[in-house]
This record gives C-alpha cells, structure tokens and sequence, in this order.
C-alpha cells in the first residue's frame, strides 16, 4: 500500500537518527486531556499496583524507557504490553503521522520505537485501548508483525497478511511466547486487569490433584512427590474462566488469560496423556499390545496423521513451531519413540528418518542415521 512505503520512507529519513528530545508537538485534532486524569495515567509511579493493573486495559502513558523489552515484546510491572499511540514529532509529513499514531506495535520495529525518551501509550486489552487523538481501535503495524514473524507473517504471501494483521490478538501472542515474557517455574495465570498468580494460591481450598478432564476425558493421574499436579479442579478452573474440571493443557488453550506452564512440565504431561490415551484407544479396538511399548513399529500404530491432531496434543510453547512447519511439511509423528533407545523425538517423519527434539542433548538419547533438530534451532531457522 502507498502508505506503507511513505511511512518507511518517512522513518528512515527522520525517525532513525532521531536522537533523545522533547517536543511539546500532538497528533492533529487530538483533544485535550483533563490533568487529573492524565496524571493517574502517567507512568504509574505512586500508584497501588491493582490501580495499574486496571488501568492497562485501557492505556496508561509512559516513555519507553520505563518498559522491559523482550525478543517479542514489551513488559511493565510484571504484565506484557503492547505500545500504541506513539506521535512521533520528526516526521514532517501529517498523514504518516497520524497512520502511526494509530498503529498497536508488538516489538520495536523501528527507530521511533528506540529512544528511551519517546511517550508513548501502553496496554494490555487491544479493543479497549484509549488514548487522546485515537479515531478507532489502532490496527497491528505490520513491520512489527514481520520482526516477530507473528504466525509466518514474513513468508504469508499479501492477502493472507492482511488476514493476519485484521486478526491480531495480543492473547494468542503472549500465550506463544509466555515463558519469555514471565518467569519460569511454578504454573502461574495472567489476564489482562490482574496481575500474574501462581495456579496452586487460587482458590487454595481445592485440593484434588487428579481427576477427569472435561474437556479431552484425560484420566489425570496424582502428580509424583515434589512435582507440581497436571490437574485443574472446577473450583480453581472458576478462575481461570472454565467451569469443568480441566488438564493443564486443555486449561492452557481454554483459560480466559494467559496459563503459563513451564516447558518440560507442560511438554512431560503432554506425552504422559498421548501416551496413555493412545494405549486406551488400542484395548478399546482389541489390540493386541507388545510386551515392550518402546517398539517403534507399535509407538506409530498407523495412526492418521493430521497437524491439527499434533496441536490440539501439544503446549501452546509448541505451536508457533508447528505453524511455521505446517505450510511445508506433512503432518509428523508424535512423541516417536527408538527400540533399545530412552530419547523421544517430539516430532519425527519416519520416512524420511528425521526428528524435532526438545533440546539439543536429547540427541545423545537418540539412534544414529537419523537427523534430528531440537525446537530453538529450527525457530530461529525459520526466523
């Protein structure tokens, strides 16, 4: 589109050199801000952390400097963000202007987005976001999508972009990336308005560590000692926004928020429940099992193969992966399994003796005369 290449264009000349200064400057027509109220908006410095956490939904303006930056994204005061509502003074021609004002950025993208001085707005709920001189609701800036390759975004050829970009939700891309925006350890949940919370201090009263899931019929069973359940009892699940008893991993893709497993916990329960569900379904059919499940013609069992399968199977962790793989690749084996050897190839193409690992060390777990990838590398292969 003409705007795009004026907006680039524009940047390049004026915003990338653009060294830290103030200007007293706004977006054209942007109306005034009653000083009290722009005042609670400001940084939040001073204010009781759930008055922040409440007013991110909306927009609150700060400089960049005040934001954590990640590899995807932004955070503030323990909630990931997306920055809008950003007037960037340098550039002299008004319509590039004002098309940048109303953009929602995902990651820096450009020199605007570099100086620690530049205000700016920020948010947590993208179709309640406000700020002075906002039309409408800001539309995802593309070059942001493009840096983070939101859901392939650099390979998608233009229509299926602009698809993309109409779609954004800034849920899904903190539930794909939310072991970076969050510590890792303990399951924890965040939602737009609260503050993270680790799973085991809500509703601390609700003690069932195993059960049935109501929504994939997993059998869960009692965590080990010391491991932290896959569980989700109702009364829990109440706050997650679920009103069934749950697995983690349903509860990850069902929760109204953000469900934050660590990886190997959420990857370990993953297998556990394919495994066991897929012994189920061969007693059921009248299988006759082998005396060792390891058996790699038994682990594939002929079963259809289809990448909707493998992501309704996998963590959320997985699926920008799986995504990307998709447009290319048949749909692999999951959780394959090696005679006589202890490793797990996540993803594996049988036929073509090549393998997806969790982690690079897997591999020393792993037959020779195989090809075997572990996820991170394969991402930043993909870009």
């Amino acid at each position: 589109m003409p705007s795009w290449s004026r907006h680039l264009e524009a940047l390049a000349r004026a915003i990338s050199p653009l060294k830290a200064e103030s200007s007293d400057d706004t977006v054209a027509d942007a109306p005034v801000v009653d000083e009290r109220a722009a005042a609670v908006l400001q940084d939040g410095s001073g204010l009781p952390a759930e008055t922040v956490d409440q007013a991110l939904i909306q927009g609150m303006e700060v400089t960049l400097g005040d934001l954590d930056e990640t590899a995807h994204g932004w955070m503030f005061r323990g909630h990931p963000v997306m920055v809008f509502a950003v007037d960037v003074a340098a550039v002299e021609d008004p319509q590039v202007r004002k098309e940048f004002y109303h953009r929602v950025h995902l990651a820096s993208c450009c020199g605007a987005l570099e100086d620690p001085a530049q205000v700016v707005w920020i948010g947590t709920a993208r179709n309640n976001l406000s700020a002075p001189g906002l039309e409408q609701t800001p539309h995802a800036c593309e070059y942001c999508l493009a840096k983070v390759n939101h859901r392939g975004f650099r390979a998608l050829a233009p229509r299926e972009r602009g698809k993309v970009a109409s779609a954004l939700s800034f849920h899904w891309h903190v539930n794909q990336y939310a072991g970076e925006f969050f510590p890792a350890g303990a399951t924890s949940f965040w939602t737009p308005g609260k503050a993270p919370q680790q799973l085991q201090q809500m509703v601390p009263t609700a003690s069932a560590q195993s059960g049935t899931c109501g929504f994939c019929e997993w059998q869960v069973p009692e965590p080990e000692e010391g491991e932290e359940s896959w569980f989700v009892p109702v009364e829990r699940g109440v706050e997650l926004g679920l009103a069934i008893d749950a697995c983690v991993l349903c509860a990850q893709q069902q929760a109204a928020g953000v469900l934050i497993l660590p990886e190997e916990h959420a990857l370990q329960a993953s297998r556990v429940r394919f495994e066991q569900q897929r012994l189920q379904a061969r007693v059921f059919e009248g299988e006759d099992l082998p005396a060792d499940e390891t058996d790699v013609d038994a682990a594939d069992g002929g079963e259809e193969r289809s990448w909707h399968s493998v992501r309704s199977r996998l963590p959320l962790a997985w699926h920008p992966l799986c995504e990307l793989l998709e447009r290319n690749l048949a749909a692999p084996v999951l959780f394959h399994r090696f005679a006589g050897y202890e490793g797990i190839a996540v993803l594996a193409w049988p036929e073509h003796r090549r393998g997806i690992v969790a982690h690079s060390s897997e591999r020393e777990r792993l037959p020779e005369g195989w090809d075997f990838w572990d996820k991170t590398s394969v991402l930043a292969s993909l870009g």
